[in-house]
């Protein structure tokens, strides 16, 4: 606790004189006071050089004057041909073969079971008739849109072709009349500019 007052102290947080008092008299706190500006200097890269110049020498040193030390496996582990050679791997594989099969077999067995109940109980009610899967003929004798949903004001009946198709024959007699007289008009005057 002390040490967080410490470092609320040395961010100028929580001053007081108790802390002031007992920082002078503890050498622990005096330690952690000195800790905390360095690593605050560090942080704030207010100083170039922390470490000094001989640090890396004496990492060396101390590298160098380390003991190595190897590990030892408590218990030896076999080998892949040791295993083969043993004659219980032999029983184990016996054994476990069959049983791997039938557990694949069952697993295969129980999604199937479950896929074909999940399928029938999806169908809603017990009393509804049955019904194929792939209903391959429309619902009546005529041809539906894609979309069931569709508005059918905006479907064409056969009345609206024949009208539409009226005005496009009234159409093209109107243009047919109208080059014509046009194309009288248009040779004769040509005739007059000779």
């Amino acid at each position: 606790m002390q040490k967080e007052l410490l470092s609320a102290y040395i961010d100028g947080e929580q001053v007081s004189n108790e802390l002031t008092d007992e920082l002078c008299r503890d050498a622990d706190l005096q330690k952690s006071w000195t800790a905390y500006h360095t690593i605050r200097s560090v942080m704030r890269q207010e100083t170039e050089v922390l470490l000094g110049a001989d640090f890396t020498a004496k990492m060396e040193t101390l590298i160098a004057q380390e003991e190595t030390r190897t590990a030892e496996p408590l218990v030896s582990q076999p080998s892949a041909q040791e295993v083969d050679k043993s004659p219980f791997a032999h029983k184990l594989k016996a054994w476990f073969a069959p049983m791997v099969q039938v557990a694949v077999a069952a697993g295969v067995c129980l999604v199937a079971v479950i896929g074909v109940q999940s399928f029938n109980s999806a169908g809603g009610t017990k009393d509804a008739p049955d019904t194929p899967v792939l209903q391959t003929l429309p619902f009546n004798d005529s041809v539906q849109e894609v979309s069931y949903n569709a508005p059918s004001k905006d479907v064409v009946t056969s009345d609206q072709l024949e009208q539409k198709n009226k005005r496009i024959g009234a159409m093209l007699q109107n243009y047919e009349l109208q080059r014509r007289v046009y194309a009288d008009d248009l040779s004769l005057r040509s005739d007059n500019s000779k």
